[in-house]
């Protein structure tokens, strides 16, 4: 490390050992992914009750289900990318993966849930329980989407 290269140096002056982890980034991949994304999925049943053909349960379960299996697909590949791309020790790797599978099963089970309780039929305590739930899907899928602090090799600081 040079004299003049502070990237790799602390607010003493002292070598740093691990990089700092990018928050902002991450809440910001945090609540678009599985925020906003989630969000648009679990509103599809209401959306295919609403401007889809009326009375008509097959066309409802057939686009509900469609959008499942693509959006399962797609955030299991794209969580387990991240998770292998992540800087985070085997184990908490083998944490995160294992919370991805139980999130996306919750998803499923949630969206199953909203095929068959017609919006009407939604109270004030099934808001409750939805809130809950997703409470702590944003939970878990923050700790499934931690990328870790990635220790500094001597190289990180010479260039």
């Amino acid at each position: 490390m040079s004299m003049n290269d502070d990237r790799c140096v602390d607010s003493n002056g002292h070598p740093e050992r691990y990089q700092q982890v990018d928050y902002s980034k991450w809440i910001l991949h945090l609540l678009t992914w599985d925020g906003l994304v989630t969000a648009m999925m679990l509103s599809l049943p209401f959306l295919v009750r609403r401007f889809g053909p009326p009375n008509n349960d097959r066309f409802l379960v057939m686009v509900v289900v469609a959008a499942l299996i693509v959006g399962v697909l797609v955030r299991f590949s794209l969580g387990m990318r991240h998770v292998r791309s992540n800087y985070c020790r085997e184990g908490v790797k083998l944490l995160q993966r294992a919370g991805l599978l139980s999130m996306i099963s919750l998803l499923v089970l949630v969206e199953t849930l909203l095929c068959v309780i017609p919006p009407a039929g939604l109270k004030g305590p099934d808001f409750v329980f939805f809130a809950v739930l997703g409470a702590a899907y944003l939970g878990v899928m923050a700790f499934v989407l931690y990328p870790g602090r990635r220790e500094f090799r001597s190289s990180d600081c010479n260039q």
